[in-house]
């Protein structure tokens, strides 16, 4: 990650016009979300694809943009929990189930995927390990149980409680929590590097008016602070192994705070952009659905792929493609159900 590069891109976003819209209003932030899914995509290609430069950047951009995802949640659950008093009496019905019915699905689509054709031997220890040792049936979907778990938590949090500030320590206490009992279970280290951006999401939410109020009076010094802190951050294991602090403890708060930091900036910079554009919005519509289904179609025709410069344009175009016509089909086919049952 190269400095004048961030800096180059920061002076950019200071000279933009300035967006008369709330820059995370639901429409733009749901447009924001189609081009996260499709990044999240292309860094899990980065992983398949080894020929030329083009996937390279993608490569370490897992995590930060799953940060963003975190920081949205967090984000959007307080809007709505602030301008409904009732928001979390219905909770898991209206919201939780939102996730939980795309979630369910698209997991026995996974299941039958990994019998039939995987021919894997699907037991009880199988079941077992996907809490024991954090194993997933999604591929790549560590982060959907993250965040089932994360609003499970959110509800705990501020259901019981009406002081918003106690309920946002409240809810960072049992996060850590989870960060301890992830690490004591020998989770991989995504579950839980950059779970943080959301409780800053939360914040965030609470104190809007103050911080745009901070961002816009010292832009230019806070851009470039962000830079040179992310720059610094970015490199946080060699810092750590220079200073001798390599427990997993250290390397989750540094991690964590790289993606704290990572996410500011990425606010500072599309601050003054408008995501809401039909087909980004089309997109984010199916960004969940997405998130979920393109690990098994880069999964099921990377059995016939053999990486070459040619081969990886084709593979990519096939994998984005078909990804989002099947999330389309599976989006549409939910909604029909659940306007059906009136889920």
């Amino acid at each position: 990650m190269d400095i004048f590069v961030l800096l180059i891109i920061s002076g950019f976003a200071y000279l933009l016009p300035k967006n008369p819209r709330d820059y995370l209003n639901p429409v733009s932030t749901k447009g924001l979300k189609g081009i996260l899914a499709i990044g999240i995509i292309l860094h899990h290609l980065s992983q398949e694809v080894t020929t030329g430069d083009v996937f390279t950047n993608f490569a370490y951009m897992g995590s930060y943009i799953v940060s963003i995802f975190f920081f949205l949640s967090g984000y959007g659950l307080y809007v709505q929990n602030s301008k409904s008093k009732t928001y979390l009496d219905n909770f898991f019905r209206k919201r939780l189930l939102k996730i939980l019915v795309p979630f369910i699905s698209i997991w026995m689509i996974y299941l039958i995927y990994r019998i039939g054709v995987n021919k894997e031997s699907i037991n009880i220890n199988y079941f077992i390990k996907l809490f024991t040792v954090g194993k997933t049936v999604i591929y790549n979907g560590w982060f959907i149980d993250v965040i089932i778990l994360i609003y499970v938590l959110f509800y705990l949090s501020f259901k019981f409680v009406e002081n918003k500030r106690v309920a946002i320590i409240i809810n960072s206490i049992l996060i850590i929590i989870y960060i301890i009992v992830a690490i004591k279970l020998h989770y991989s280290f995504w579950w839980y590097n950059s779970i943080l951006t959301f409780i800053l999401g939360l914040v965030w939410a609470k104190n809007k008016d103050k911080i745009d109020e901070v961002i816009e009076n010292n832009l230019f010094m806070t851009l470039v602070s962000a830079t040179f802190f992310m720059f610094i951050f970015h490199n946080y294991d060699i810092v750590l192994t220079k200073l001798d602090l390599t427990s997993s403890y250290m390397y989750a708060l540094a991690a964590n705070m790289d993606n704290l930091i990572f996410t500011l900036y990425f606010i500072l910079l599309i601050k003054n952009i408008n995501f809401d554009n039909k087909y980004l919005l089309a997109l984010g519509g199916i960004s969940f659905e997405l998130y979920m289904i393109h690990g098994l179609v880069i999964h099921y025709f990377g059995r016939y792929y053999i990486s070459s410069k040619v081969n990886d344009v084709i593979f990519t175009i096939i994998v984005l493609v078909i990804s989002i016509i099947l999330a389309k089909l599976i989006n549409f086919g939910l909604k029909k159900a659940t306007v059906k049952s009136n889920i």
